[in-house]
């Protein structure tokens, strides 16, 4: 009877979970500006997802920046590399605007306007797997250098070290990574103490092997994380975040409440269709409501199509298209 119960419950949570293509559960390694649910990708086959993405000042016409994200993925599903852009610069440029002539004549004159070009980064992530599919390394280049991050695990599979690189790459191939100078950045061991069934002690020890943080992390019966603070050993900075979910263990409301910069509190509410994929986000500072994020799917697959993210502290729309290749 047990046995039945938990099959059926094994199911009921692994459809509930490969349904959606975006995982907005919380994470002990977040790789990429969007964390995708690994076992979708793979279900579907998808090989790499490229996000366009440009902005609508309200009473504006639309401005397009260039900026972009892409993902790459491997048969299993698995994020292996990313890219996105960021603004580095705007310059403004002179545009000639040619006559208009029929007939022979000059139906408006030429004239030169003001443009602005914007100028962006592209920063490039590459991440790392071992047999287990465990994160073990993630890279990011920005510019000549590489900021490394490797990752090790204990036997409970919980992260154990998280170390930080500054790298060089000697290849003539930038495309291809050969180490050259690795410079440590800092080095964080964790260690885990079972306070009850559903509630660990998590103790963040710096190089120096001496604990500078303590977090506190919660659970529920299903094992869905619903709380996790921070404290920090020296001062009084703290960092509480909780969960909530719904009848179906999808996320509903995420909750952060931080003294690290001032007093702040944000908050994110979700909420779903009865096809159950992702519908909106929004987003609170406090009290008020900042920004609400929408997504459109394709009705045969149920893929994102699009996503508007409506700021309403910037009084603008960002539009993002979403366009697949698959294996």
């Amino acid at each position: 009877m047990i046995k039945n119960f938990l099959t059926v419950l094994y199911l009921f949570v692994f459809f509930n979970c490969t349904a959606q293509v975006i995982n907005i559960k919380p994470l002990d390694i977040s790789l990429g500006l969007i964390n995708f649910n690994s076992q979708y990708i793979k279900e579907n086959q998808v090989k790499s997802i490229v996000l366009d993405i440009v902005d609508k000042p309200d009473g504006s016409v639309i401005i397009d920046k260039d900026a972009t994200q892409g993902y790459e993925f491997d048969s299993l599903g698995r994020l292996f590399r990313y890219y996105y852009t960021i603004l580095s610069k705007s310059v403004p440029k002179e545009v000639i605007i040619p006559p208009i002539i029929k007939r022979g004549r000059v139906i408006r004159a030429g004239t030169i306007e003001t443009a602005t070009e914007f100028v962006n980064d592209t920063i490039f992530i590459n991440v790392f797997y071992d047999s287990k599919n465990r994160v073990i390394c993630k890279r990011v280049r920005t510019g000549d250098f590489y900021d490394a991050y490797y990752y090790e695990y204990n036997e409970k599979e919980q992260l154990k070290k998280e170390i930080h690189f500054k790298e060089t790459n000697i290849s003539e191939n930038k495309k291809e990574f050969r180490l050259g100078v690795q410079s440590l950045l800092s080095a964080e061991t964790f260690q885990y103490t079972n306070l009850t069934p559903t509630q660990i002690k998590k103790s963040c020890l710096n190089d120096e092997g001496k604990e500078y943080k303590k977090v506190i992390i919660n659970y529920d019966a299903a094992g869905n994380k619903i709380s996790e603070s921070y404290q920090y050993m020296v001062g009084w900075m703290y960092q509480e975040t909780t969960f909530k979910y719904d009848s179906n263990n999808r996320l509903i409301d995420r909750a952060m409440s931080s003294n690290e910069s001032g007093e702040q509190k944000q908050r994110s509410v979700f909420s779903y269709s009865t096809k159950n994929t992702l519908l909106t986000e929004q987003k609170y500072k406090g009290d008020q409501l900042v920004m609400e994020i929408s997504y459109l799917y394709d009705d045969a697959n149920l893929m994102i199509k699009s996503q508007i993210n409506r700021d309403f502290k910037n009084a603008s729309i960002g539009i993002i298209k979403y366009s697949y290749t698959f294996y």
